[in-house]
């Protein structure tokens, strides 16, 4: 530990349980790291430090190795206030650097250097690495998801369009707004997705440097208004989702609309309650609610994702799941029992599972915000890209269910046509036996 406590170039401590499992340790450490310094130029990061080389000989394999690490900036360069450095090991497999397995380097201001811990021996190093995450310009993904959001909200629009459309040209096939309102659901939605696309255009123009971690006033005003439709958002999908299941899966007795109604206002107020604590929260700086990430986003600190949304959203889509589960059963056994197709039947259970997978979709996609707090780059980056196709799919399941509400009134003058018939058949078939 004395050599531990001065300022050191580079060190390692490995635990004592790996050195009891081990029949040979071989420790290098290189100061002249020049055979690493361009074996991996990806992303533009650059090795700043000596290279520590741990070759063992492991008796158990079972066991776990924890190797703790010392390392100082050995190539120092202006540039480099502008990225961050990371703890890493030389991925053989890749050929690339990598933190897998490593902690967040912890910066020593007594010693000057940067510490952190591993699970595995190997090849270790300081690397750092631009902020290509948060530079002044719009990522692939940030452009994808702008456009998957803009066509759902493009998506909803069309459909009001087309119903007021439909309902001055003709009154025969129009709707009325009752009939719609199972589209409150999409119109949530899309209303949280506008307020999304304002929240990060805004941080993007109004953001005047990368290094800025402190949400400014328009950033977390807009924040709270997306927390608050996203809460919304998922009540109101669950409360919809819900009042569907007893109208179209249990039948009897109907309910009413009036309890479509309270179950709105009891989401309205959920999601005022939830957002109120947010801000409440907020106000008190020393909680660290909200942060700057970059020039892209204001929104919860890693360590508040957890509690402002995997866990609301979490019991949603549980509620969702179990709804489904019903659905499902009550399909399956009108399929197994129907003596005769009935169209009307069946496209109301195409209209709550649709409904359903919309909330669940969502769910999932909005949960991936918070798995994205312990995952590697490369992983996030995949999970960026579900997150971003599960949001675009709102779109879809709206015409869908706008599709299916259509079809569903459209039968209804056929049906009544179709009964008037079989009913001037009837009589005139009365008469004739009666002659």
């Amino acid at each position: 530990m004395r050599i531990i406590n001065s300022n050191i170039s580079a060190a390692a401590i490995i635990n004592d349980e790996t050195v009891n499992n081990t029949e040979s340790i071989s420790v290098f450490i290189l100061g002249e790291s020049k055979p690493y310094e361009n074996l991996d130029l990806s992303n533009n990061q650059s090795l700043v430090s000596a290279v520590i080389i741990i070759g063992v000989k492991i008796k158990d394999n079972k066991s776990s190795s924890i190797i703790s690490l010392y390392f100082q900036v050995l190539k120092k360069n202006e540039s480099h206030n502008d990225g961050q450095y990371s703890c890493s090991f030389f991925n053989t497999n890749i050929s690339k650097w990598d933190t897998t397995g490593c902690t967040k380097p912890q910066y020593n201001k007594t010693y000057d250097r940067y510490e952190c811990t591993c699970n595995h021996l190997t090849t270790f190093a300081l690397i750092w690495s631009p902020n290509l995450a948060n530079t002044k310009y719009l990522t692939a993904q940030d452009i994808a998801s702008i456009i998957f959001l803009s066509i759902s909200i493009l998506c909803f629009i069309a459909v009001i369009i087309h119903s007021c459309t439909t309902r001055l040209l003709s009154s025969v096939i129009s709707m009325n707004a009752r009939n719609l309102l199972p589209l409150i659901s999409s119109a949530s939605t899309t209303i949280l997705f506008i307020f999304y696309i304002a929240l990060g255009m805004t941080v993007y123009t109004q953001t005047t440097s990368e290094k800025e971690t402190k949400c400014f006033l328009s950033s977390s005003v807009l924040m709270f208004f997306v927390y608050f439709f996203l809460i919304f958002m998922f009540c109101t999908k669950t409360s919809i989702g819900y009042f569907s299941y007893l109208r179209f899966v249990r039948l009897f007795p109907e309910p009413s609309y009036r309890k479509l109604f309270v179950l709105l206002i009891i989401s309205f107020f959920i999601s005022i309650i939830c957002t109120s604590f947010a801000v409440g929260f907020n106000s008190n700086s020393s909680y660290n609610i909200t942060q700057l990430y970059g020039n892209k986003l204001c929104w919860f600190t890693q360590d508040m994702l957890h509690y402002f949304m995997t866990i609301p959203i979490g019991i949603f889509l549980l509620l969702n799941l179990v709804t489904i589960v019903f659905v499902a059963k009550r399909i399956l056994n009108h399929v197994r029992n129907a003596t005769s197709p009935h169209h009307t039947y069946e496209r109301m259970k195409q209209f709550v599972l649709v409904l359903l997978s919309s909330a669940v979709t969502q769910g999932i996609g909005w949960l991936i915000g918070p798995i994205l707090t312990f995952v590697n780059a490369d992983v996030g980056n995949i999970l960026s890209w579900f997150f971003i196709v599960f949001s675009g799919l709102e779109g879809v399941w709206t015409i869908l269910l706008y599709i299916i509400i259509r079809s569903e009134h459209m039968d209804k003058p056929k049906r009544y046509i179709d009964g008037n018939k079989r009913m001037k058949k009837f009589l005139l078939a009365s008469v004739k036996n009666k002659k």
